[in-house]
């Protein structure tokens, strides 16, 4: 992911763009929608796309832009995961809070493989530039780390 991480800073750079390009919502945006979500009986998968709407209304000239975006988003969504482990070890019992590590570390492999597998796919396809796949990939990331998130946060609820 380092790789990128750079490779979207420096084209954002070569462009001109300023950091940061996204509308910064919050961890704290993210868990009162799912609040919301689980208060009213819904997916609250939906806060994800919500948290992502910034960068998917990029046009589709500006990928590099986008590509952005996403790591962006994507390193708000680790922040997340990282203070939810932190919370839950100082709240949870030593196994609780070892349960869901291992649980968050392979809800994410799991759905990172996906996108490697779509990355892959993606190149495959004729008139397909490699800023359309780098949008792709970072965008699949950046989703697949708020769904992490959005299970964990909804897993540990419930702790005090």
């Amino acid at each position: 992911m380092l790789k990128i991480t750079r490779l979207t800073t420096g084209l954002a750079l070569a462009m001109g763009t300023a950091l940061p390009l996204w509308a910064e919502s919050t961890i704290a945006d993210v868990d009162a929608c799912i609040a919301t979500a689980i208060d009213e009986g819904t997916a609250p998968t939906a806060c994800v796309e919500l948290a992502h709407k910034e960068c998917t209304e990029f046009p589709d000239d500006m990928n590099a832009s986008a590509a952005l975006c996403f790591t962006q988003a994507k390193d708000m969504w680790s922040q997340g995961i990282t203070a939810r482990m932190e919370d839950i070890k100082a709240k949870a019992a030593p196994e609780i809070a070892t349960i869901a590590g291992i649980e968050v570390k392979y809800d994410l492999l799991s759905a990172l493989v996906q996108c490697d597998r779509m990355e892959e796919l993606n190149s495959l396809r004729e008139g397909v530039t490699d800023e359309e796949i780098l949008r792709q990939k970072t965008a699949c990331s950046a989703t697949a780390s708020g769904l992490a998130y959005t299970k964990l946060a909804w897993r540990s609820r419930q702790l005090p």
